[in-house]
């Protein structure tokens, strides 16, 4: 077994999930740390990796919200750029992954506990068949798995929380032109996100509140809060079963997100049930996947599984061997 440890971290460009694991293990605990900017970044990175009694760095895995491109991750919810370089140069090992943080997110899901997943949409997984994976949260993080041979997946990046939405229920049309009214052209993560969740409850004529406020108020029976999350209930619906056609998912579409694990028992799943299965001629195709809606950090287990109890620590001239 190796003797050192691997860094595990997930940025989005105002906070920061990170662990220290031995290379091979799942991330037991993490740190939730405040992170802006490039500077606490390299902070938390150092300070995390100094303080832990693994012995050596073995590597790292990195992911960010945003699309990786050319070894960089701009945060599309912050104002700085991270770069393989730059982690390499900061850890001072040349084993760095970068990876889109629901590329991550996908890598996890195969990986979770029976006990970290509820089935909100009852199906059959099929044997060797893609999975989607799916977040509503800060934005809209969506990506595919796809199997490889009988042991093996890979991650289908996607920016598909970015394309045009159109409603498909009565209720859904005032909501959505108040939305293009706010933003002019609209996304599905215009509707499925913290932000989105505050412009449907504004849309049917509440105060600018926070998620968190919405949700309480649900929580109290509030009507206009809980229509609010059933209409999101409805769209989130909606687009889980467009992820599902999309990645031919009939492994299962995982829904992860700290947003979904706040909602909770709120969802509403008679609603989402419905937009999920209406899919006109392709209805019966996706009524028989499986919907999870699944708890805790599902990217840093995946970053987790990118590392195996036998690695070792590697020199920086080996590095062109690494990104092969």
């Amino acid at each position: 077994m190796a003797k050192g440890s691997v860094l595990l971290a997930d940025v989005n460009g105002r906070d920061l999930a990170l662990a220290v694991v031995r290379p091979g293990d799942p991330p037991r605990a993490h740190q939730e740390l405040a992170c802006g900017s490039l500077r606490e970044l390299e902070r938390h990175l150092v300070n995390a990796f100094s303080k832990n009694g693994h012995g050596e760095l073995v590597g790292a895995a990195i992911c960010g919200a945003g699309p990786e491109i050319d070894g960089a991750i701009a945060l599309t919810a912050g104002d700085f750029t991270v770069t393989q370089s730059w982690l390499r140069a900061v850890l001072k090992t040349p084993r760095v992954a970068l990876l889109n943080d629901f590329a991550a997110c996908a890598l996890g899901a195969p990986r979770l506990a029976n006990t970290a997943m509820t089935l909100i949409h009852d199906g059959k997984p099929a044997k060797n068949a893609p999975i989607a994976v799916i977040g509503p949260n800060l934005g809209l993080g969506v990506a595919g798995l796809s199997p490889h041979r009988n042991d093996g997946w890979v991650p289908v990046v996607s920016e598909g929380g970015h394309i045009d939405f159109t409603p498909g229920e009565a209720r859904e049309i005032p909501v959505f032109s108040a939305l293009q009214i706010k933003y002019g052209r609209v996304s599905a993560e215009h509707f499925l996100s913290q932000q989105g969740l505050a412009d449907i409850h504004m849309a049917l004529g509440g105060d600018t509140e926070s998620e968190d406020v919405i949700l309480a108020r649900a929580r109290d029976g509030d009507a206009r809060a809980r229509e609010a999350v059933s209409i999101f209930s409805a769209l989130l619906g909606a687009f889980s079963g467009d992820a599902a056609l999309m990645f031919a998912a009939r492994g299962g579409v995982y829904i992860n997100s700290p947003l979904m694990e706040r909602i909770g028992d709120l969802l509403d799943r008679a609603a989402f049930g419905r937009r999920f299965s209406d899919k006109g001629r392709m209805g019966a195709y996706v009524r028989t996947i499986p919907v999870y809606l699944t708890i805790g950090r599902c990217t840093l287990l995946g970053l987790s599984g990118l590392f195996s109890a036998s690695d070792m620590k590697y020199a920086a001239d080996e590095v062109k061997f690494l990104d092969c």
